[in-house]
């Protein structure tokens, strides 16, 4: 058999049938559904004009799936999408270049292949790719699937295929001794943790670059404070921000990031686990660990995720203290030992897993009186109330304060700051469209339920006080158009931001407040949302 290679360039040839720059019709409005569907945002929706907006917005997804971001439709990216056929990968009881090529990956990538590159894909090999798939954090079946392929760099326009110029940083640096999995939790078939090969790390202390810029940015979006910012310098100060982000995700708190680590941050793609309305062996192994960890499923481990399954793992997270969506997450599992990772200590607070835990939180040291906020988030009309801690669905408590608006309404930085984070609306998101505003001491403002964002507001916009970054709405879980408001000073856990919200109220008042001029903004006086 033939396998698909990436080419040389970085890129691979692209089908006839998958439209591209400057094409229009039905089928640019697929590819921009699936893109939205994936939680890209396509700037102009899915209006049918493959432009430099849905360009941007197929290199965001293509760099979120660890391939080139080319812009253009190859194999990988359309079967990731839904648009195509998976490529072909090399299966057991092949052989050929293909199995070579990918055996030398393999080899490549630390693991010991028993025969060398032979070309033959038997039980060695079969072996060698299970370490693999346990090394980088993925369901261990010793087959070959696409995101096995695209983290080997064999698939199609994979960006770790070494002939795309790959930086250096995606390497790894540490060289695994033998095909022992690392695994330190346990699936059944692991090799106890004494065996275990050093773990594999995507970005080292000491490097430079663009890599680790990355890093930073994610450290910093995830509520983490690193001192000097995203410098590109993975020094003593960045240890110290992905030591206390591991605290924060309850994973062994090494300062290295190894695959699970980058996984958590975002940094490279998370392992393939079982959702709602799947059925299989994947589905029976996760029934049968909430099982083991004390949780009744009803109905047995019956390989069927339905309605019993999800009600099951929100009574593990309860348990477990992690957020609480019913969804198998990296963070839950991890916890039922679906992917292997060593566990910590669990954070004294269910807050989201970004958050600092309360034993490093600047929170427990800043006084509330100590921050205070220029603008008001809401142009009036509103109404809130302190309904601090009051609770919610799914055992949640409420971490901020609900600002009850028309639709539309624009919404306010409350600070000068950066959007260090942004979220879009999908089926079972909590907070839908959303946006995190830090300010220059790490303090962060979460503004969810937004009905869309203002023109030109994104990641890493830069904002002052009193500029439209969005519009009131009532996407994810809301029943009602509000502004959810949450108060993380210093970038720890949420306090109550009724004190500060009060303190400038503004709901009586319809006039939008003074700005100076920024660089990415609709102006301030904007009353009505963006299309």
């Amino acid at each position: 058999m033939s396998t698909p290679v990436a080419h040389a360039s970085g890129t691979s040839t692209r089908s006839a049938t998958m439209p591209r720059l400057g094409d229009r019709g039905e089928s640019v409005r697929t590819l921009q559904r699936a893109l939205i569907a994936a939680g890209i945002a396509v700037r102009g929706g899915a209006d049918g004009i493959f432009g430099q907006s849905t360009q941007s917005a197929l290199r965001t997804f293509q760099s979120a799936k660890g391939l080139v971001a080319s812009g253009e439709i190859d194999p990988s990216t359309a079967f990731l999408l839904g648009l195509g056929p998976s490529p072909a990968f090399p299966k057991r009881g092949d052989r050929g270049a293909a199995v070579t090529t990918m055996q030398n990956a393999l080899i490549a990538a630390g693991l010991s292949v028993r025969g060398g590159a032979d070309g033959i894909f038997g039980a060695g090999t079969t072996t060698a790719v299970t370490s693999f798939q346990s090394a980088r954090g993925l369901t261990a079946t010793g087959v070959v699937d696409i995101t096995t392929a695209i983290a080997l760099g064999i698939a199609p326009a994979s960006a770790t295929n070494p002939a795309n110029t790959a930086p250096a940083s995606t390497a790894p640096v540490t060289t695994a001794p033998n095909t022992a999995a690392p695994a330190t939790s346990t699936p059944a078939t692991s090799t106890p943790a004494t065996t275990a090969p050093a773990p594999v790390l995507v970005v080292a202390a000491g490097q430079r670059g663009e890599s680790v810029m990355r890093l930073q940015r994610a450290l910093i979006a995830a509520g983490m404070t690193v001192r000097g910012g995203a410098d590109g310098v993975f020094g003593a100060a960045t240890t110290n921000a992905v030591t206390s982000y591991q605290r924060a995700v309850s994973i062994a708190a090494t300062g290295q990031v190894d695959t699970l680590t980058a996984q958590f941050l975002g940094l490279v793609a998370a392992p393939t686990l079982p959702t709602f309305g799947d059925r299989g062996p994947a589905v029976t192994d996760l029934q049968n660990r909430l099982i083991a960890a004390g949780i009744t499923v009803k109905g047995g481990a019956d390989g069927v995720f339905g309605v019993a399954t999800r009600v099951s793992l929100r009574a593990f997270q309860t348990a477990r203290r992690i957020p609480v969506t019913g969804v198998l997450d990296l963070r839950t599992a991890l916890q039922l030992g679906v992917v292997p990772g060593l566990v910590s200590s669990q954070p004294s607070s269910s807050s989201p897993s970004s958050t600092t835990p309360a034993s490093t939180s600047p929170s427990s040291t800043v006084p509330i009186t100590t921050v205070s906020i220029s603008v008001f988030p809401v142009l009036g009309p509103c109404w809130f109330s302190d309904t601090w801690m009051a609770p919610r669905a799914g055992g949640r408590r409420h971490e901020g304060v609900d600002i009850i608006a028309r639709t539309g309404q624009p919404l306010y930085a409350v600070v000068d700051g950066t959007i260090t984070r942004q979220f879009f609306d999908r089926p079972g998101s909590l907070g839908g469209n959303a946006l995190r505003l830090t300010a220059a001491d790490g303090t962060y403002f979460h503004y969810a339920h937004l009905s869309t964002f203002a023109e030109g507001i994104g990641l890493d916009s830069r904002v002052v006080a009193g500029q439209v970054i969005g519009y009131v709405g009532s996407t994810g879980s809301s029943s009602a158009p509000h502004l959810h408001f949450e108060y993380h000073p210093g970038g720890g856990a949420a306090v109550n931001p009724f004190p500060i919200v009060k303190a400038v109220d503004g709901c009586r008042s319809t006039t939008p407040p003074t700005t100076a001029a920024a660089s990415t903004t609709v102006p301030a006086s904007t009353t009505t949302p963006a299309p």
